[in-house]
């Protein structure tokens, strides 16, 4: 947060919290939230996303592949 608003690092996209639910903007009260969580979702140099990105169609399918392929090797 320091390095952001010292601007040594110029900006940041993130996408792995210490706090990470369905919406980041839900998670506390006003009076609950951290300091340092309140300035990264309204900091106009920090791009927050869930962690979803192996959350794709493929990815998803991948997986069920995974799955079938070990039950294969598991009973035959």
């Amino acid at each position: 947060m320091e390095a952001l608003q010292s601007g040594k690092i110029l900006g940041a996209g993130l996408d792995v919290l210490e706090y990470e639910k369905s919406s980041f903007e839900n998670l506390f009260t006003d009076d609950q939230m951290p300091t340092a969580f309140q300035y990264l979702i309204q900091a106009e140099n920090v791009l927050l996303s869930p962690h979803v990105a192996g959350w794709t169609k493929e990815s998803k399918e991948k997986l069920a592949q995974t799955i079938i392929d070990k039950f294969k090797a598991y009973f035959h």
